[in-house]
């Protein structure tokens, strides 16, 4: 699969990959902590990024923090996001890839690669 290609993904695929119930995916949808696409028939498709985000919010809500909190702390993350420039990416990603623990490179590097 090249760079620019792109895999979507069904609710009932995102509900094994994260253990959320559909229920709770429209939710996330619903309160804006998730965009998903929609095919020319309404049903919704899932990106990488969008099974990535459900699963960090499902492990922040499984941490104690409640939705209004993780919206807050993704509405950060996203505007510090678009401030840096493609550079500062890079250097970022280099440092925070040999920094984060081996086991959690490639979810850091799939949210890097997000923007």
């Amino acid at each position: 699969m090249g760079a620019a290609e792109k895999s979507f993904y069904p609710i009932g695929e995102v509900e094994k990959r994260t253990g959320l119930s559909a229920r709770q995916i429209r939710y996330y949808e619903s309160m804006g902590l998730i965009r998903p696409t929609r095919t020319s028939g309404g049903q919704r498709r899932y990106t990488e990024s969008d099974v990535l985000r459900l699963i960090r919010i499902k492990q922040m809500k499984d941490s104690g923090f409640d939705l209004k909190s993780i919206k807050e702390k993704i509405q950060i993350f996203e505007r510090n996001l678009q401030e840096l420039s493609a550079d500062d990416i890079l250097s970022e990603r280099a440092v925070l890839s040999s920094l984060f623990p081996v086991s959690n490179r490639a979810v850091l590097m799939k949210l890097l690669e997000k923007k």
